[in-house]
């Protein structure tokens, strides 16, 4: 465990267990959509217990349902808020999945630009 007290832990848990339940999509496309395998997500859905133990998927799908990463006690680096910030952005579909992209290359090429135009 990451220093968190068991209570920060369990309130997350139970956050994350009941946003689950409401969620009406499968298993699969929640794991698809959120970056998490399905037998995992399977199980943090059917569980009915706290859990003691925190993972990087636990990390994952607390920022997917938006529990607040602050309340798991979890403070991931950037290559990880990125991956969550885009997790919770994507809606799943291909078409969307092109537009982020789009976005994030749209971007760098900003990013060159300004840095061209700097030197001058």
């Amino acid at each position: 465990m990451n220093g968190m007290k068991p209570e920060r832990n369990k309130d997350a848990f139970q956050q994350l267990l009941a946003r689950m339940k409401v969620d009406n999509r499968t298993d699969s496309d929640i794991a698809r959509i959120s970056g998490v395998s399905q037998p995992t997500v399977s199980r943090l859905r059917n569980a009915a217990k706290g859990r003691s133990r925190m993972s990087k998927s636990f990390n994952k799908l607390c920022s997917f349902y938006g529990v607040a990463v602050d309340a798991v006690g979890y403070e991931g680096g950037y290559n990880e808020q990125l991956r969550n910030a885009i997790v919770d952005a994507w809606d799943g579909t291909e078409a969307h999945g092109r537009a982020l992209l789009l976005v994030i290359k749209g971007l760098k090429r900003l990013q060159d630009s300004a840095q061209g135009n700097a030197g001058e």
